[in-house]
């Protein structure tokens, strides 16, 4: 009877015995579990270069410095549930554009300084506010 090849489950196989490169099956089950870990380290360690690398101006024996950006939103220029003066504001005529949910049910959008906010149409009530659902083109 012929030998077959030993499969391991990372798909590796094994030459049968007498062929040339045979090695002991223990000692290859051992090197595939330690390549994901190998692998990882190599990462780890090319993690400090790759953030050094997204500073804008990389100078020798400086550190890249980040500003913490504040925990609690920013206020708006208005507040939800605040009616709005009519004709102060812009409507935002091309919704699909910048990525938001087309208009329905009476309420449309405004743009109000650079954020927008969903508006019933009828009372002028700030619904929400929706500018983290427009697209990068807003």
């Amino acid at each position: 009877m012929k030998n077959l090849p030993i499969t391991c489950p990372s798909g590796s196989i094994l030459p049968p015995e007498g062929d040339i490169g045979y090695h002991n099956p223990l000692l290859f089950w051992k090197a595939a579990m330690l390549r994901p870990v190998i692998s990882a380290a190599i990462i780890a360690m090319t993690l400090p270069t790759l953030a050094q690398a997204q500073c804008r101006i990389a100078v020798a024996g400086a550190n890249c410095i980040v500003i913490p950006q504040p925990l609690t939103p920013v206020p708006g220029p208005v507040e939800i549930g605040e009616v709005l003066e009519r004709g102060k504001y812009s409507m935002l005529m091309n919704a699909r554009y910048y990525g938001l949910p087309a208009v329905s049910d009476g309420w449309v959008y405004f743009r109000i300084e650079e954020e927008i906010y969903r508006v019933d149409w009828r009372s002028h009530k700030v619904l929400e506010r929706v500018t983290h659902q427009a697209s990068r083109n807003w």
